[in-house]
């Protein structure tokens, strides 16, 4: 099962609608809004850099700042701040709020066990990392919901009293409520801040979906990818990731275009990019992904890897001559299998596109053609 993890604020902009308490925020995308951000929820204010990559409070891309001068800073300082080889996409700049205790709450897929459980601990923040699994208070979710008994009992678990009790049941309650509808793989706080006043606050999110039900949450993601093409193969419906070599490889499946850069690399030349088209690629995304492959500026040739499985070979065909005939790109080396091929090599070759019967071959030809 493909996941998409989402940025802290989309996870908090959820967390808001299920009635999970959040501090106020506000996005910005440059240093300047993050100074007028940190004015208008007011000092001290947070900055906070939007990542998906984990410990970007160890990298420092959280900083608590107490004037507008000095939160400029600090938000120019982290918007060139790379957490774990990712750039910062943005700021969540928010209220500070005031606590005395950290705790941390998740609903999560339990793979080995095939259910859902709810996780909970007495000790949130950086350190929960380090605890094992078995310190964790826990209690299975069933398919119909988690119900008040239960979420009393975690509670109970983790040894919470007063009005931080009730807060926190009714905050399991919502959180496992969000998790089932909106088809979550992890639904996570860490920390749920504890005010002093007993009242409980979402600090930070991590809510990670299932890929098959993104479609029906098309207000994610205002902000763009890092690299503008793979945001425009995310749009079109396949997967793409810019590679620094000479060789463009496209392919249908995942396992087939990684076998395929392995080749490139054993014959002496590097992927220029890694792009899948999916299972069932239909004729448009074949045509978008040839287009986009066309604006590779590294690109010296193009490797398509197909087999016509679920997928039509004379769709890929049919769409790699039909982007040939719009304008000049780099030359196209494939190999075709599977159903109707004897059709899409036809079609191809009278595109002027060399046809291969295995991996191999086209490797080798694609690899002899950039080493030039």
């Amino acid at each position: 099962m493909e996941t998409v993890r989402l940025l802290e604020y989309e996870g908090k902009a959820i967390f808001q609608r299920y009635g999970i308490p959040v501090p106020r925020s506000e996005l910005s995308m440059t240093a300047e809004e993050a100074a007028a951000s940190a004015e208008e929820v007011g000092f001290p204010a947070v900055v906070k850099a939007q990542v998906l990559s984990g410990g970007r409070g160890k990298a420092g891309g959280i900083a608590t700042v107490q004037t507008r001068a000095e939160a400029r800073r600090e938000a120019e300082r982290v918007l060139k701040l790379r957490v774990s080889g990712e750039l910062t996409r943005a700021l969540l700049v928010e209220e500070s709020v005031p606590h005395s205790d950290e705790l941390y709450l998740s609903i999560t897929l339990d793979r080995g066990r095939r259910e859902f459980v709810a996780l909970a601990s007495r000790t949130g923040g950086v350190e929960v990392s380090s605890l094992p699994r078995e310190a964790m208070a826990e209690v299975p979710v069933p398919l119909s919901g988690l119900s008040e008994l239960c979420a009393s009992s975690l509670a109970t678990k983790v040894g919470l009293e007063g009005r931080t009790r009730a807060e926190f049941v009714s905050l399991v309650l919502d959180l496992e409520k969000l998790s089932r509808e909106e088809e979550c793989e992890l639904a996570e706080i860490n920390p749920v801040a504890v005010r002093d006043d007993g009242g409980v606050v979402a600090l930070d999110s991590k809510v990670v979906l299932d890929d098959n039900a993104i479609f029906r949450h098309p207000e994610f993601s205002r902000i763009p990818p890092e690299d503008p093409l793979e945001g425009e193969a995310a749009a079109n419906g396949f997967a793409f990731v810019r590679l620094e070599g000479g060789v463009a490889v496209v392919g249908n499946g995942a396992g087939l275009v990684l076998s395929t850069l392995d080749l490139v690399s054993d014959a002496g030349v590097k992927a220029a990019c890694f792009l899948d088209l999916g299972g069932g690629a239909q004729r448009e995304r074949v045509e978008a992904a040839l287009r986009l492959v066309r604006r590779l500026p590294t690109a010296k040739a193009v490797l398509v890897n197909i087999f016509g499985g679920i997928t039509r070979t004379t769709d890929v065909a049919e769409g790699l001559r039909d982007v040939l005939a719009e304008a000049p790109m780099a030359p196209v080396f494939a190999r075709i299998s599977g159903a109707e091929e004897e059709d899409a090599r036809t079609i191809l070759a009278g595109a002027g596109v060399p046809v291969f019967r295995n991996a191999q071959e086209a490797v080798r030809a694609v690899a002899a053609w950039v080493s030039r």
